[in-house]
């Protein structure tokens, strides 16, 4: 009985660091519940890594590049962090183009945008790249630490600080474009966010933004409230 006490004990305390990282970026009212949840989807996600379940980032094929300056436009770009796929991180991405050592190399500028209407400005934008394309599209792209307004994180409110890794595959046309993200969120918590995704669709109406997609299948962000 001591024994199974003791035990009970031990996995309490283990649990109490996770619970509080779940809290911080949730925002839970009923800890227990939420934290139950997150580690069924934690579990759940990380196996799916495991087991192969990609998104879908595989190379375009020789020839798929597009020529410099041919693609290059703004994005409307979510980051979905694992922990809460639905509910990504939106930046509007300037995206450009240029020749770079016989290939191609991009860069983007990020303007985050608030969580409440998915449209309006918010904090500074943030200059990254340039990045080189292989001969197959595909690219890793290591992004220099970026801080996301509380008011553009749609998990808890709280500002954010990371950094990321965006690979995937830039090819003609080029008017959707998608990967997995790695990398750690530094603050608030420490996160890990192997199992990440992120999708940028073409703006051709700057007055009405694309739906929000999360994935290289394009499953929708949850709808605003």
């Amino acid at each position: 009985m001591l024994f199974s006490r003791s035990i009970r004990t031990t996995l309490a305390s283990a649990a109490l660091p996770c619970l509080a990282s779940a809290a911080l970026l949730l925002g839970c009212a009923d800890p227990e519940g939420r934290f139950g949840d997150f580690e069924a989807r934690d579990t759940t996600l990380r196996e799916h890594q495991a087991g192969g379940g990609g998104n879908g980032t595989g190379g375009g094929g020789e020839g798929c590049l597009p020529e410099p300056g041919a693609v290059d436009g703004e994005f409307f770009f979510n980051l979905s962090a694992y922990l809460s796929p639905q509910t990504p991180i939106v930046f509007v991405a300037d995206l450009t183009t240029e020749a770079s050592d016989g290939g191609l190399s991009f860069s983007m500028t990020f303007q985050p945008l608030e969580a409440a209407d998915r449209r309006t400005p918010t904090g500074p934008s943030v200059d990254v790249g340039p990045y080189a394309l292989s001969e197959d599209g595909t690219f890793t792209a290591e992004l220099p630490t970026i801080v996301v307004p509380g008011n553009a994180n749609p998990m808890s409110g709280s500002e954010l600080e990371a950094t990321i890794t965006l690979s995937g595959t830039l090819c003609a046309p080029a008017d959707f474009v998608c990967g997995d993200v790695t990398g750690t969120v530094t603050r608030p918590l420490s996160l890990n966010l192997k199992g990440s995704t992120f999708a940028m669709v073409r703006i051709t109406d700057p007055s009405s933004y694309p739906a929000a997609v999360i994935n290289c299948k394009k499953d929708p962000a949850r709808p605003l409230p």
